[in-house]
């Protein structure tokens, strides 16, 4: 459509280095620059997979999100449910429309209409994806803009005239003469004569590295800003080790007894689960996991989630609106401390139920019937509102039902160890088995049963570990585990015990 985001403004960043450390000590920034390193916390991990190209991203959800890109449509309830998952809104998305450079390449603000309006549609609704159908059978097509809301005052989610420093780990605090101080000794510079000052022009480019290396780094401003690319490696830690140090550490936020079962094939050679059958519960649980806003997650898992520093930027929050008032609002501290899903983004099977936002009314410039621009409540003629409701994307038509998910009910998923989903298939599930060179006799096959704590456990594996469902459900710890989900061990997997 003709109208364009906000055009990107470069921002300066002063930065002193240790050059004989080949090291960033900090960073002088104002609020802008704040705003957009804040701004990574309400960002949906299938965002920051899709920014980042898959390969940038710890873990194994880049191979679920590859899933879903393959996933034949006719396995989900709409074709909208794709590219919900593969693109989708952020809740405070429009609010990041208003930083100086957005990393997020989606607009917010545009909803479609449908294709009839302007001549029988009786229906004012509008969707945040294309293509949907509208009830009276047309299609929601037509591009069409959200009116921004007005904001007091400068900044977007820090007050306009703040100061501050930023750790090459990604701390963030007002300027503070005694923390710099500090900050040199941390990194053994006893001198004056050993640091320079340098100021950099920070773009897209530069945001978006910092983005990736927030995720499994300790020190993106040196490695975006003193690193040439191919000098930067990809930092690696012990899964096992990091998901056991995180058990117990998350944030239980329910007491349903709402459970997920699932049948696993484990090797018991190997010592590995080979893959998992399913149903539609299981799956929907792993794609809502591409939905979660990076800030969500790190509440859920008590910032124990990913390997690098971002858990840093969510502490820095926590700093800045203690007493200090260098946020916004207590309502742009939520923003970023305790980000939602955006509407019509939840499933309400989940097991990690993180909310929506509440759904508002859709305000345009312009009138649902004339398209000419509404400045009042009405139009010229008194007669149309601008004002639209949301429809749910995931429902078809006439669909009605209260399961609020992504894959139809009745279809089976296999799901690989490494979080491949595809349609229940024996013979791909032979092909794994050649794949692996597994003999056939150190198959078992059990079920687990999955809730809110095991949930999280697979949350975290998922974000770290490239075989999360053996990191969760590996035979030697299923065996301890299932004690507690059924009263007793399970015949097949009694002799596991021993291993």
């Amino acid at each position: 459509m003709a109208a364009s985001r906000k055009k990107e403004t470069p921002l300066t960043l002063t930065l002193l280095l240790a050059p004989s450390l080949h090291r960033v000590v900090f960073a002088e920034a104002d609020s802008r620059f704040v705003d957009v390193l804040l701004s990574f916390l309400t960002l949906p991990v299938a965002t920051v997979i899709r920014l980042t190209r898959s390969s940038s991203f710890p873990g194994s959800l880049p191979c679920l999100y590859e899933s879903v890109r393959s996933l034949d449509p006719g396995l989900l309830r709409s074709p909208s449910c794709k590219p919900m998952l593969l693109s989708p809104r952020s809740a405070a998305g429009s609010r990041c429309e208003e930083l100086g450079i957005n990393v997020d390449d989606s607009d917010h603000r545009v909803y479609y209409k449908c294709s009839n309006s302007r001549s029988c549609c009786r229906f004012s609704t509008v969707s945040a994806v294309e293509g949907v159908r509208c009830g009276c059978g047309g299609v929601l097509e037509v591009p069409i803009r959200r009116v921004a809301g007005k904001e007091d005052g400068d900044g977007v989610f820090v007050e306009g005239a703040g100061r501050f420093m930023v750790g090459d780990d990604l701390k963030v605090m007002p300027v503070s003469m005694g923390e710099g101080l500090e900050m040199m000794r941390r990194l053994g510079v006893e001198d004056g004569s050993e640091v320079e000052k340098r100021i950099v022009e920070v773009g897209s480019e530069e945001i978006l590295m910092l983005l990736k290396r927030s995720l499994v780094s300790e020190t993106p401003l040196t490695d975006v800003f003193l690193r040439e690319p191919d000098n930067i490696d990809f930092v690696e830690k012990l899964v096992g080790t990091s998901i056991a140090q995180a058990r117990g550490k998350h944030n239980r936020t329910t007491r349903d007894p709402k459970r997920i079962n699932v049948k696993l094939y484990l090797s018991t050679e190997s010592n590995r689960v080979v893959c998992a059958e399913s149903g539609k519960e299981f799956v929907d649980l792993l794609f809502s996991f591409l939905t979660f806003p990076l800030g969500a997650i790190l509440k859920l898992l008590n910032m124990h989630a990913f390997i690098g520093c971002i858990d840093n930027l969510y502490k820095s929050v926590e700093l800045l609106s203690s007493g200090c008032g260098y946020m916004k609002s207590e309502e742009s501290k939520d923003m970023l401390l305790a980000p939602k899903l955006a509407p019509h983004f939840s499933c309400s099977s989940q097991l990690l139920d993180i909310g929506e936002v509440f759904r508002q009314k859709i305000r345009t410039s312009a009138c649902r019937t004339c398209e000419a621009p509404v400045t009042a409540d009405r139009c010229f003629h008194g007669m149309q509102y601008g004002v639209y409701d949301e429809i749910n994307p995931k429902r078809q038509n006439s669909d009605l039902e209260q399961e609020e998910g992504y894959v139809k009910g009745l279809v089976k998923f296999m799901v690989t160890d490494e979080l491949e989903v595809t349609p229940l298939s024996p013979i791909s599930g032979v092909n794994i088995i050649q794949k692996l060179m597994l003999p056939v006799n150190c198959l078992e096959e059990t079920e687990a049963s999955l809730g809110e704590t095991e949930a999280l456990d697979l949350l975290q594996a998922c974000l770290i570990s490239r075989t999360p469902l053996s990191d969760i459900f590996s035979p030697c710890l299923l065996t301890l585990l299932q004690e507690n989900w059924f009263g007793k061990l399970p015949s097949k997997t009694s002799d596991m015990k021993k291993m």
